[in-house]
């Protein structure tokens, strides 16, 4: 099935586990990012289509750039928390290439 076109994950590596385990504090945190990187991203669509179609004045340039630079440091820290998560998993479980297999 991974051979379809339409599933093959590209990004997955073939030493990833299948399974493991994420705290839902993490997911939490990501979820939170997100929602501050859309909210973010209307402000400053909206800015950028506004003076169009409502004849308001734009935002200023120093703050669309600090709008901007808030969501490079919010994805900066969504991808601290998705590495924490990858890494975690491979702590807990042991690695298949043992030298001697356990019976």
């Amino acid at each position: 099935m991974n051979d379809h076109p339409y599933t093959l994950d590209r990004w997955a590596t073939p030493d990833d586990p299948e399974i493991g385990s994420i705290r839902f504090a993490d997911l939490r945190k990501i979820e939170r990012a997100y929602q501050g990187i859309w909210a973010i991203a209307r402000i400053v669509g909206n800015c950028a289509n506004e003076p169009e179609s409502t004849g308001a004045q734009p935002l200023d340039p120093w703050v669309t750039s600090n709008l901007l630079g808030g969501i490079e440091s919010l994805c900066d820290h969504v991808a601290d928390l998705v590495g924490s998560a990858l890494d975690e998993p491979r702590q807990d479980f042991p690695s298949t290439s043992v030298a001697s297999p356990i019976h």
